[in-house]
């Protein structure tokens, strides 16, 4: 099996694991004012599991391109959307099954064009001016749209999806050998030393940012609106990354399994807001 087969099998684990914990969150918070006691132990549990996915992904990324890994960040639905029906028994559509579909193909094509990873410079600098551009961009435009509140809340998802975005980006360096080499405990190797080096606080802070500036922009609009937007700036963030400052290349058809990926999770992210909102 290739590492590149290996890092997208990591990838979607780690995406499933992040969404269906995510999930579960919101169960145990619904559960816990009938019965306290049960609410607070699945909360719990789920919350180890969403831990327990930013570890995942940082070992997918850590032995793959953050581009192939980011790309992934929207197949965790298809595992949401079977878990929805199978452990929640929710109602599922034809318009969520498109969207499983739609990723299904996705996933497929990203990984059967998938190369082996490429181990080319980091470009640090131009990494900090790609970010400090995206999130100048963003504030300019939050200050922008605060006349026009029809489109704050969509401006805000967008930006904390791009916060979002940069976090595999961080993570990939503090697993490479620039972030291992200030490293926090020099005598550390491997695994630990992505753990305890300055990065690793960048993109732990940029993980707690987004989800902090997301909840700000469901105050501010529908979920319908705002999901869409944060989901395609998390996908396509550490894509344009990957390329710009990894030095990494994607296949042609690997582009269009990225815009399946797009339209799958507009489509499931679509029906699934519709319906947090019905009685």
């Amino acid at each position: 099996m290739s590492t590149a087969l290996i890092c997208l099998i990591i990838a979607f684990t780690g995406y499933s694991v992040q969404n269906i914990s995510q999930a579960t969150q919101k169960i145990g918070l619904h559960m816990y004012a009938k019965r306290r006691l049960l609410g607070a132990v699945i909360w719990a549990g789920a919350t180890l599991g969403t831990t327990l996915s930013v570890l995942i992904i940082l070992l997918a990324v850590s032995i793959g391109d953050v581009s192939l890994v980011g790309a992934m960040a929207g197949t965790g639905l298809l595992s949401l959307t079977l878990y929805s029906k199978v452990v929640l028994h929710e109602q599922v559509g034809r318009r969520e099954l498109t969207g499983v579909l739609l990723i299904l193909a996705a996933a497929v094509l990203l990984g059967a064009f998938a190369g082996d990873p490429q181990e080319g410079e980091i470009l640090l600098r131009l990494l900090f001016l790609f970010f400090a551009g995206v999130v100048l961009f963003y504030v300019s435009l939050w200050i922008l749209m605060r006349t026009r509140p029809r489109f704050l809340g969509i401006t805000v998802g967008a930006f904390a999806g791009a916060l979002g975005g940069f976090v595999a980006q961080f993570q990939k360096v503090s697993a490479s050998s620039v972030g291992e080499a200030i490293c926090f405990f020099p005598a550390l190797e491997g695994p630990l030393s992505a753990l305890c080096n300055p990065y690793t606080l960048i993109w732990i802070g940029l993980s707690m940012s987004a989800m902090l500036v997301l909840q700000f922009a469901h105050r501010k609009d529908r979920a319908i609106r705002i999901i869409p937007a944060f989901s395609a700036n998390y996908i396509t963030m550490p894509v344009l990354g990957g390329l710009i400052c990894f030095q990494e290349s994607f296949h042609p058809l690997q582009w269009v399994g990225l815009a399946l990926i797009l339209a799958g999770v507009f489509v499931i992210t679509r029906r699934s807001a519709r319906s947090a909102r019905e009685p």
